[in-house]
């Protein structure tokens, strides 16, 4: 509901600035009054209508409308998906309008630019320009933009899951847009707060908001917003269960998108079908309709709304057990979404960098004409006074241009050294941009600390990466009243490491939550065979050592399964080295069923679970392995400690022992204390 928790407050804050330009079609002020009324539905057309504005207002000497022009450029960027790009051109209005004498126009440019931040989740970023831009509004006595300046910091505290504050700034904003009668504003301010009791939980709540926004909706005939609240009522139908009430509304949101000819729009009411069936288990329509917004987002070239469907198509093809598809779309969602961004910097550099280039060519241009005619007097002179000295003049004057022409052949060859570094540079850019992306996407896969915490309160993770992202990971699910927890090492590192590690934790919990396998032997016998139909031939080698450990409570017991890594009790200041088995889930040299050991665990036992990256780090004053052993031994000597001080001591420790040497794999260690 992008429109809903971010737009609305955009649109607010520049209609409210926008003046008729009569008589002027081409002036800047004309110029940033039309990319206003098209950056919802066409950001590309307002894209060049700013960038026309850009160029008159330089002509016109008029700052306040640069520094809006560049504002609306950044608005734009931001609805064609590139943000990054946006923060840019929203820094240089905030630079230009400083030197303004109403402070009013640097407020819209924090709102707008806080917009962009928000979108970007660097909520506390967002949270100061909002706070700063509220503060302008207020002494300014500009009541729509207050208004709309309290919804974007609730709409912060709601993304936050501060839900008493944003609810706070909620009814602030709704106060001033029923004193000004406003029932746009209200509307969508009422959906808002639908949307964080939702979150709260409290369905009544949700739809009581929901259904008052939409009546009004209905009375002003706002079809934009229509869509979204008809979308909104079909998913909180989703969640009563009521799949024919479901269906109507989001059926309502299609019929009025096509009714008002809006691509973007159908996007999202395909994709709230497509949702319905989702949660009602209809994968194949599911996926039929979500196919169906990602071709229309990619004919309006929506980049946002094409990453996030590709997301979801992911997450089908997983639930369906397509995980190679799911593998391949979650890549091309990566990809796709970098380069866009990488693109459009780069077409704005490069615009930047031909500027100055030709600023550059017409001084020495000047230049060297102001030399030329100093040079003619000089030789005539010398020619009127000696032919001799004409002659020789000559010579200097022939030596001179073959010198200047070197210097030239020297200063193509250096331009095409810089261009060619350039694009090393940003090629080196998108690919790194792509795999931080990916290193988000694998966070979200791994234990959350807080659900950890939920059944084991007194814990630490070590999580060292080689690379960005990881082939370690751990992970954690509750089922039937018992707790998993399992520390892994996929084959290899970096991206291939982390797309195995995206198989295998697909696999865990298919095995633990849809098929309901109990028992952790069993558990990585499911998933070595999934590996093995899964990869065929060509994944020979891949697969995990591992550990699943099976915590149930209410019997004080453990019952694990450990393929190469073997779990490490310390108990009364004595170490234990539980059993494992010596092959990998996966292909191996001996494949044969794994076997389960239990253990009863008593109060203050430490667990520590972990793999190979630590002990086979090279470091010290020879260069050699850390070695098992001398890990080990460090645990016991720590094990006194809290968990937390643990957590730092072993930090430390690798960080001393490698010193300037590369980190040769990923490192992961759990410690849990019963």
């Amino acid at each position: 509901m992008r429109f809903i928790k971010y737009h609305f407050t955009v649109a607010v804050l520049f209609l409210v600035c926008c003046v008729q330009a009569k008589g002027q079609p081409l002036s800047s002020d004309s110029l940033i009054q039309r990319a206003g009324k098209t950056y919802q539905n066409d950001p590309s057309l307002a894209y060049n209508y700013a960038k026309q504005a850009i160029v008159k207002a330089k002509t016109e000497r008029s700052d306040v409308n640069l520094g809006r022009a560049y504002e609306i450029l950044g608005i734009s960027l931001d609805y064609l998906g590139h943000l990054d790009s946006a923060l840019i051109y929203f820094d240089r209005s905030i630079d230009i309008l400083k030197h303004v004498s109403d402070a009013y126009y640097v407020g819209r440019v924090y709102v707008s630019k806080a917009n962009s931040l928000y979108y970007l989740n660097k909520n506390k970023e967002a949270l100061n320009y909002y706070l700063s831009g509220l503060e302008i509004m207020k002494k300014s006595d500009h009541k729509k933009d207050e208004a709309a300046c309290l919804m974007g910091i609730a709409n912060v505290y709601s993304a936050m899951k501060f839900n008493n504050q944003s609810l706070k700034y909620y009814s602030q904003a709704l106060i001033i847009y029923q004193e000004l009668d406003e029932p746009k504003g209200e509307s969508y301010i009422l959906t808002n707060i639908a949307v964080v009791y939702g979150s709260m939980g409290i369905v009544e709540k949700e739809m009581e908001y929901e259904a008052r926004s939409l009546r009004i909706k209905e009375k002003l005939n706002d079809e934009h917003g229509l869509v979204y609240s008809y979308s909104n009522m079909a998913k909180l139908m989703c969640s009563s269960k009521k799949k024919d009430s479901a269906l109507y509304f989001a059926n309502k949101a299609i019929a009025t998108s096509k009714r008002i000819n809006n691509l973007d729009f159908l996007t999202s009411s395909y994709k709230s079908l497509g949702n319905v069936y989702y949660v009602f288990e209809e994968y194949d329509k599911a996926i039929e309709y979500d196919k169906l917004a990602l071709e229309l987002s990619r004919k309006t070239k929506h980049s946002r709304l094409e990453h996030g469907l590709l997301k979801s198509i992911s997450d089908i093809y997983m639930r369906t057990g397509n995980y190679k598809e799911a593998a391949n779309t979650l890549l091309e969602f990566i990809k796709i979404n970098d380069s866009i961004n990488s693109l459009e910097s780069k077409k704005s550099f490069n615009e930047l960098q031909t500027q100055y280039e030709t600023d550059k060519k017409e001084k020495e241009i000047s230049l060297l004409n102001e030399r030329d005619k100093k040079r003619e007097v000089v030789i005539y002179s010398i020619i009127g006074l000696s032919l001799l000295l004409g002659i020789l003049s000559f010579v200097l004057f022939n030596r001179f241009r073959l010198k200047k022409r070197a210097a030239n052949e020297l200063e193509i060859r250096n331009a095409e050294i810089s261009k060619q570094k350039y694009i090393i540079e940003e090629k080196q850019k998108e690919i790194t941009d792509s795999i931080h992306y990916a290193k988000r996407i694998q966070n979200t896969l791994l234990a959350h600390k807080d659900f950890v915490n939920k059944f084991i309160p007194d814990n630490f993770v070590l999580f060292k990466p080689k690379d960005i992202v990881s082939g370690d990971f751990y992970w954690a699910a509750e089922h039937n009243d018992k707790f998993y927890l399992a520390v892994c090492d996929s084959t290899g590192h970096g991206v291939p490491g982390a797309f195995m590690s995206l198989l295998n934790i697909g696999f865990l919990s298919e095995a633990i939550k849809e098929k309901d396998i109990a028992k952790p032997n069993e558990v990585f016998n499911y998933v070595r065979k999934r590996l093995i139909e899964s990869m065929g031939n060509e994944g020979q080698k891949d697969g995990m050592d591992a550990v699943l450990i099976c915590i149930d409570k209410k019997e004080r017991s453990i019952s694990y399964s450990a393929a190469n890594n073997e779990p490490i009790l310390l108990r009364n200041n004595e170490l234990v080295k539980m059993p494992k088995d010596k092959m990998p889930v996966g292909h191996g040299e001996i494949i044969k069923d794994f076997n389960l050991y239990t253990i009863n665990y008593k109060e203050g036992d430490l667990l520590y679970l972990y793999t190979d990256g630590f002990a086979d780090q090279f470091g010290g004053p020879k260069g050699k392995k850390f070695k098992y052993k001398a890990l080990n031994e460090l645990l016991v000597s720590i094990h006194r400690l809290t968990l937390v001080e643990q957590h730092n001591q072993l930090n430390t420790k690798i960080a001393d022992w490698m010193g300037s040497l590369e980190q040769v794999d990923d490192i992961c260690i759990m410690g849990i204390k019963f």
